[in-house]
């Protein structure tokens, strides 16, 4: 009889603790695919990177467009953009001489995105290539105190299309609504604003920074 109460006290002890530990695995344990789309917009701030150097001062623009990101596996995922880009980059000339060259893009990253944190705040990495189109530019030429134009001035760009490299680095935060990502980015050109062997420039490359904010609509909002 003693035998068989403590039998059945340890079934039921078995029973018992089973539970308990596999409700341990709540839902929120689990990995869950996101997709997210939404729209960016911020500024930027451009300069191109020339040898031999050109004194310059940074061009300050805008950047905004179309965001969709998702993350397929723990941390990993893809994001890819369609920007519309202001570019360029502005001399430092004795005054009361001015010079600048703005660029008008439409651009196309496409991002490895690194996240860390599965609450409702997440540092984030992006990271990949991207490829630009040319849509406009502006010459502005102000030489009131007799200087010499520069051989380039006026000259024509080397292509309309530009590829190069982005990487970024900021933070999403998850509500209710949806999700608000901050991010500050650098974009650096890998083919030449000018014909490599033109002169006066061995290389001649937009360098361009910007920071933005992107609020983003679907998938699975962590930290409900």
């Amino acid at each position: 009889m003693k035998r068989g109460l403590v039998i059945g006290l340890m079934l039921l002890s078995a029973l018992t603790v089973y539970p308990q530990k596999d409700s341990t695995y709540t839902p929120e344990a689990i990995f869950v695919p996101e997709t997210h789309w939404g729209i960016k917009l911020g500024a930027s701030a451009s300069r191109a990177y020339f040898d031999p150097e050109v004194e310059q001062d940074y061009l300050v623009g805008f950047v905004g467009g179309l965001v969709f990101r998702h993350i397929s596996q723990k941390c990993l995922g893809i994001q890819i953009e369609l920007n519309y880009l202001q570019a360029g980059w502005k001399e430092m000339l004795e005054t009361p001489d001015s010079y600048s060259r703005s660029l008008n893009y439409v651009q196309i990253p496409f991002l490895s995105h690194f996240n860390l944190g599965q609450r409702k705040t997440r540092l984030i990495l992006n990271i990949g290539p991207y490829v630009s189109y040319l849509l406009s530019e502006k010459e502005e030429v102000n030489l009131a105190s007799g200087q010499e134009a520069e051989e380039y001035y006026g000259m024509d760009l080397n292509a309309r299309v530009e590829y190069g490299i982005s990487a970024g680095l900021g933070f999403s935060r998850y509500f209710s609504f949806g999700v608000l990502q901050i991010e500050g980015r650098v974009n650096h050109s890998l083919i030449n604003l000018f014909k490599s062997n033109s002169e006066p420039f061995d290389y001649s490359l937009n360098q361009i920074g910007e920071i933005s904010v992107s609020y983003l609509l679907g998938g699975k909002n962590a930290g409900k």
